[in-house]
């Protein structure tokens, strides 16, 4: 088990999602649509500081924990949430969550009273493997562990198994989408859905009014998503895009309207400079060609390079 924290942006956007009881138990309802999701008592659902992530794989992701009991027989259930956002799906999905639920119950076990854990009627609590997806392409990995055997049709029952519950955020259509409950939630994979930051704008401007709907909280966590979309898409021009989470319905238009004129001048700048580096490069390399044949002065005048500079690359030589 380790505390290791993860680096990648998309990992912390999710994680600060899912701080959300609420988005939680969303995922769990609306999008998951698991009948037992019914006998959970919301009350006692909470996220477990403990992290799983493996020294083999802690380069890949981030995980969300949660527990909670069932309202009737009050039994204990441990939500194991892999955040997925890679460029290529990974095959050893299976092997990767068995590694973290014999982790999880490695250490149920190691905290569970001595004399209790020895008793006949001792149980772990169940664990429930879920794996939420944002990336691009189709997800083809097997959902069970026993399809990473050889030979598993001919020996059956006799391997070790289990099916791990898969929720890909491009899977739910906009009437799904719009009947989530967590509002938040649904921001969220729209956002998640952007392919540029255009498309985060165009959301934003969409889904204006249910932004201006979510409580402090949920403001909060879509704040940290904002700023670290704008980390992600480079340097915005110093627009704060947290003003729009505050500002009243009908001044978000105009905001979106000045972040896209000060994102278009900035991008001509980008331009500009670019081919005025290659113009500059353009002449270094020009003049580097002259200095055996041109003196400085007649260089210079060629080049539009200074003397100072033209010296400079004598000196190199």
């Amino acid at each position: 088990m380790s505390g290791k924290k993860t680096d990648n942006p998309h990992d912390t956007r999710m994680k600060e999602l899912f701080h959300d009881k609420k988005a939680f138990m969303s995922l769990l309802k609306d999008l998951l649509k698991a009948d037992w999701a019914n006998d959970i008592d919301e009350n006692s659902l909470k996220r477990s500081p403990n992290t799983y992530i493996l020294p083999d794989f802690s380069d890949k992701e981030a995980d969300v924990v949660y527990e909670c009991r069932l309202k009737n027989s009050g039994e204990k259930v441990i939500f194991y949430v892999l955040l997925e956002n890679q460029s290529a799906v990974d095959y050893r999905m299976p092997y990767r969550l068995l590694l973290y639920i014999v982790e999880i119950l490695r250490d149920c076990y190691n905290h569970a009273d001595e004399k209790e854990r020895k008793r006949k009627n001792f149980k772990f609590p169940a664990v429930i493997p879920l794996v939420f997806y944002t990336g691009r392409r189709k997800w083809t990995v097997p959902l069970t562990l026993r399809d990473m055997f050889a030979g598993q049709e001919r020996f059956g029952d006799a391997l070790i198994d289990f099916t791990y519950k898969f929720i890909d955020a491009k899977t739910p259509d906009d009437e799904s989408l719009e009947n989530i409950e967590s509002k938040l939630l649904e921001l969220m994979i729209r956002l998640e859905r952007s392919q540029d930051f255009d498309e985060v704008m165009d959301t934003i401007g969409n889904y204006k009014a249910k932004i201006m709907e979510l409580n402090d909280e949920e403001k909060r966590v879509l704040n940290v998503a904002f700023k670290i979309f704008s980390q992600v898409y480079g340097d915005v021009g110093g627009f704060d895009l947290s003003k729009i989470l505050y500002a009243e319905s009908k001044e978000v238009d105009g905001m979106l309207v000045d972040f896209r004129a000060n994102t278009m001048k900035r991008e001509r700048s980008i331009r500009a400079e670019g081919k005025a580096e290659g113009k500059k490069e353009e002449a270094v390399e020009i003049a580097k060609s002259l200095l055996d044949v041109l003196d400085v002065e007649t260089i210079a005048k060629k080049t539009k390079l200074t003397v100072q500079e033209i010296e400079a690359l004598n000196d190199e030589i």
